[in-house]
This record gives C-alpha cells, sequence and structure tokens, in this order.
C-alpha cells in the first residue's frame, strides 16, 4: 500500500518535470518572432557638424536617424553668440533632418536642441554642440571697404583772392617851368610898353 503512494508521488513529480521543459524549451520559438515583430524606437546615428566638434564654419546642421522620422512633429533650434541661428524650417528627407543655419554665422559656441517623432509614435530628443573658429560669409560679416586710388595728383583748393588796397588819391599837381616862364613874361610886358613909347619922342 505504502509502495503503491511512493510511486504515484514519484510519478507525478516526473511528469511535473517534464512538462516545465517542454514549456521553457517552447518559450523561444514563440518569443523570437514576436520580438522580431515590434519595431525599434529611432535613435540618432550621426551629425554634421559633429557632437564637440570645431569647424570654421557652418551653413547648417544634419541629424541622421536610424529609421524615418514624422515631419510634423519635429523641432530643432540653434542658439549660440548670435541668439536663435536657424533660418526657416527643418526639412526631412527620410532618415536625415537638415536645419539651415543664417547667413553670416557668428563665430563661437553653437548649442543644437532637437525633438523628433519616429515612425512608431516613440519620441526622441536630444542636444549637441559645435564650435566655429571664423564668422561665416552674408549678413554678419563684414568687409573693409579699401578706397580706389584716384589717378593724377589731388586738385588744390585755390586760396582766396586778395582784396586790392584802397587807390591813393592823387597829390597836387606841381607847377611846371613853362608855366612860370609865362608869368614872368607877363610881369615884364608893361615895363616894355614904357620903354618903346620913350624911343618914340
Amino acid at each position: 500500500m505504502f509502495s503503491r503512494k511512493v510511486s504515484v508521488v514519484v510519478t507525478v513529480v516526473v511528469v511535473a518535470l517534464v512538462t516545465v521543459g517542454l514549456v521553457a524549451s517552447a518559450l523561444p520559438v514563440f518569443a523570437g518572432p514576436a520580438s522580431a515583430a515590434l519595431p525599434a524606437h529611432a535613435q540618432l546615428v550621426s551629425t554634421s557638424p559633429e557632437d564637440g566638434a570645431t569647424v570654421p564654419t557652418a551653413e547648417q546642421v544634419v541629424l541622421t536617424f536610424s529609421e524615418d522620422v514624422n515631419e510634423q512633429f519635429l523641432q530643432v533650434r540653434v542658439t549660440g553668440p548670435g541668439g536663435t541661428e536657424t533660418d526657416g524650417a527643418p526639412q526631412v528627407k527620410g532618415t536625415k533632418v537638415t536645419q539651415r543655419l543664417v547667413r553670416g554665422l557668428a563665430a563661437g559656441e553653437h548649442a543644437v536642441t532637437f525633438r523628433v517623432v519616429s515612425v512608431d509614435g516613440h519620441p526622441v530628443s536630444g542636444t549637441l554642440t559645435f564650435t566655429t573658429t571664423r564668422a561665416g560669409a552674408g549678413e554678419g560679416a563684414t568687409t573693409p571697404t579699401t578706397p580706389a586710388a584716384t589717378g593724377g595728383s589731388t586738385t588744390p583748393t585755390p586760396s582766396q583772392t586778395p582784396t586790392p588796397s584802397s587807390t591813393p588819391t592823387p597829390s597836387s599837381t606841381p607847377t611846371t617851368g613853362a608855366t612860370a616862364r609865362e608869368e614872368e613874361q607877363e610881369d615884364d610886358q608893361p615895363d616894355r610898353l614904357l620903354m618903346s613909347r620913350l624911343a618914340r619922342h
């Protein structure tokens, strides 16, 4: 009687162990396809400029993700020495997001903040930085103006015309020698007439 009970217990234990083993071996078979069917979340693969890079200047920022992103829920912000430095809305082409930067980008450190939503609805966000060593060409950059050389010598400014001095008043006209002789002859005329009359008598 006792031996029969022991044999029943042993049989139950063996069946239970076999059942557990079969279930454990079957789990990977069913779990494998189910895991493969689930879509992976989008991840940032690369950036241009790279995070922490130092470049002469930049005209745009390109973010590349592991899968396509939804352009309706896309946000990209770039800030730096010039304040907000984005030019227009970001453009999406497959897995790439391109954000143009303002012309004449100021030299210094720039921070890129992004938030995208993958095709499965999972949001992905992050921040990266890069540094530019010189200002880009455009509105922000100033080009010194060099005056063109002019041929020939510089025309001198004419000096002021001197004011003529006052015309001197002419002095009295002196008495000439001829006038003096005429006066002497007039004085001698009466004497000559007297001598002429005496000679006649």
